[in-house]
């Protein structure tokens, strides 16, 4: 699959993969809003018959960094090598830009994530802890990542 720029994607595409992959899933205007910033980037991932979205990438760039603001990949279409494909995509395109690191963050307890990030460079620079609340309120620390562009 070739990752397209992800403003060819319609907002409400990007909104229904996100909602499928999380639970507090962006809504439309959040996007819209999102990719109104000149300082946002990202790629998208069709079906192999172009109708719709199964993976995005969504980013911004600061100076001489970026940041991955969210990684989504529908369900159905997970363990076939998009995420890293999309995170390989990324690193090319913020050093492109400038960029010599990308920053992230991911739930401690997102395992798989965890476990994508690191097979793709990712190293941990700290925590935030209790950083996110699940469902009976429970608290998961952000773990904080970063990995070169080159």
């Amino acid at each position: 699959m070739k990752a397209a720029d992800i403003r060819e994607a319609a907002v409400a595409e990007l909104a229904e993969v996100h909602t499928a992959c999380f639970p507090d899933g962006w809504s439309e205007d959040a996007f819209i809003t999102i990719l109104s910033m000149p300082t946002t980037f990202g790629f998208a991932l069709r079906k192999s018959d172009g109708s719709a979205v199964v993976a995005f990438i969504l980013c911004r760039r600061a100076a001489d960094e970026a940041e991955i603001l969210t990684l989504a990949v529908a369900p159905p279409f997970r363990r076939r090598g998009l995420a890293r494909h999309l995170l390989q995509t990324t690193k090319a395109a913020a050093a492109a830009m400038g960029a010599t690191r990308v920053h992230l963050e991911v739930a401690a307890d997102n395992v798989a994530a965890g476990a994508l990030y690191r097979g793709t460079g990712f190293a941990e620079t700290g925590r935030r802890g209790a950083y996110y609340r699940r469902a009976g309120g429970k608290a998961v620390d952000a773990v904080l990542l970063a990995a070169g562009t080159g």
